[in-house]
């Protein structure tokens, strides 16, 4: 899979590379919700998923989302973030609920792996590493 990450911790963006990469996927590392946006309008059919930190400088993960959305209604989307109960009710509030899936930090590599894969999966797609 080709992923895309926007994630403002850089310790937390390497690991999510590093992990995804050890599958054999590529990955695109953005820290703030503009630089993946501007990321992915550049070639908004490259990414397989895009992962998204929901708390980041200049535009945070919700609102990169319904840019992304906006240009690519069928994008799989991936949230990560330690505001759990805050971003599932944005979500719900949105629709968004059925429509991407939600990560809550702490979490274990493989776990991680396997929504992200199962995401990609349930939108129709084989995955390849």
């Amino acid at each position: 899979m080709n992923i895309l990450v926007a994630e403002d911790s850089v310790a937390y963006g390497v690991l999510y590379q590093e992990i995804f990469q050890s599958k054999g996927h590529t990955v695109k590392l953005t820290f703030d919700g503009q630089e993946c946006l501007s990321e992915y309008c550049a070639s908004p059919t490259s990414y397989d998923v895009v992962i998204l930190d929901y708390s980041m400088p200049k535009m945070n993960g919700l609102d990169a989302a319904k840019e992304i959305f906006a240009k690519n209604k069928n994008q799989n989307i991936c949230f990560i973030s330690s505001f759990g109960d805050e971003l599932e009710s944005k979500l719900a509030d949105l629709g968004w609920v059925n429509r991407v899936k939600f990560v809550e930090k702490p979490f274990s590599s493989d776990g991680l792996v396997k929504k992200v894969e199962r995401l990609f999966k349930e939108s129709g797609h084989k995955v390849i590493a």
